[in-house]
């Protein structure tokens, strides 16, 4: 355990040394160590533990299997969160926009006209506002145009007796768009505070919600991209830092590693995990980085697909069943967000 960090399990910084590409003359170089502020000769430095091997892997442009694909856009905390959060939301607007009068807010901005009309119904709803009850009132009017014409508002707590003559106003021209004055055409009103609260902590929702989904599908994307096209590193902690955010209970920690690329410049890839057992292999930590942009790295290890090098240089599903899995979720939320759809929508 580290006693800086009485809750970190994980072991101190690899201070292993991971030769670069050998020089002109064909010698490895050997990077200093930054922790023992000792350079070059690898005879100086205290015996730790030795590099990986780096494995065989096929030269890009590399085929990536399919799973692994979908999974890396699909899965991961950030994906699996978004969706999560989106389903909920969207569950939450399916009964709640449909059943406001958001129309109503264009509509009675218009010039409006009134004539008068008179009550033919009113029933109780299965809706109420602060726990009263929300009541139908149906209603019959007759237009500039002579035609008699039906509509229906509705009221909370305000319930109308049948024949009750009332003043109906609708929009000038446009006599189909109509309700009894002082009333609404949805169950729920959204005028004034009350809409800009409900529609704000919504639109909230939705923003937070698309936030961990896009970071997701970027950073899929990414590791998808640099599965097929990157070049294979063996990256050394250089650093840890612990952040203030935690998933399932657990610290998020960031990462520093650092690399040789094929230029012989050494470069820092950055890495956030709660599940930091997966990058703290004391011999180092394989990644791929775009041999164009060596900075634009990915551990493969934090890869949300979970790939492995298979013995003949391949990629492969570390984790067939949990790549599955991670595809199942987006399934469910898109599923019951149709159903609630078709429910409501009738």
């Amino acid at each position: 355990m580290n006693q800086a960090f009485p809750d970190d399990p994980i072991p101190p910084p690899y201070q292993g040394i991971v030769p670069r590409p050998p020089d002109g003359d064909g010698n490895e170089v050997f990077p200093p160590n930054p922790y023992m502020g000792t350079v070059a000769d690898p005879t100086s430095l205290p015996v730790m533990a030795e590099p990986k091997a780096v494995p065989a892997l096929n030269p890009p442009p590399r085929e990536v299997p399919m799973l692994v694909r979908a999974s890396n856009l699909l899965g991961g905390f950030y994906n699996q969160f978004g969706w999560i959060w989106l389903g909920i939301t969207g569950a939450i607007a399916w009964f709640f926009v449909p059943n406001a009068d958001v129309a109503g807010l264009y509509h009675f901005t218009q010039p409006l006209a009134t004539a008068s009309g008179v009550v033919t119904a009113s029933r109780e709803t299965n809706f109420s506002e602060n726990d009263v009850r929300v009541y139908a009132q149906t209603y019959r009017f007759e237009g500039p145009d002579g035609r008699e014409r039906e509509g229906q508002s509705y009221a909370t707590g305000h319930r109308l007796d049948t024949g009750r003559k009332v003043t109906v106003e609708y929009v000038a021209g446009k006599p189909a768009i109509s309700r009894i004055q002082g009333m609404r055409r949805s169950p729920f009103g959204i005028e004034g505070w009350t809409g800009l609260i409900v529609f704000g902590v919504l639109g909230v929702f939705v923003v937070v919600g698309l936030a961990f989904w896009v970071t997701g599908v970027r950073r899929g994307l990414r590791a998808n991209r640099l599965l097929a096209g990157g070049m294979l590193a063996l990256g050394r902690m250089t650093g840890r830092r612990r952040t203030r955010t935690r998933i399932n209970k657990r610290i998020v920690y960031e990462f520093t590693f650092s690399f040789s690329a094929d230029d012989r410049q050494t470069y820092e890839a950055k890495a956030r995990t709660h599940e930091t057992e997966r990058l703290t292999d004391p011999q180092g930590e394989f990644l791929l980085y775009d041999p164009l942009d060596p900075p634009s790295a990915v551990l493969l290890d934090n890869i949300p697909g979970r790939v492995r090098i298979d013995d003949v240089g391949a990629l492969e599903t570390e984790k067939p069943h949990r790549a599955i899995a991670s595809l199942l979720l987006p399934a469910v939320v898109l599923a019951a967000n149709m159903v609630i759809a078709l429910f409501v929508l009738g």
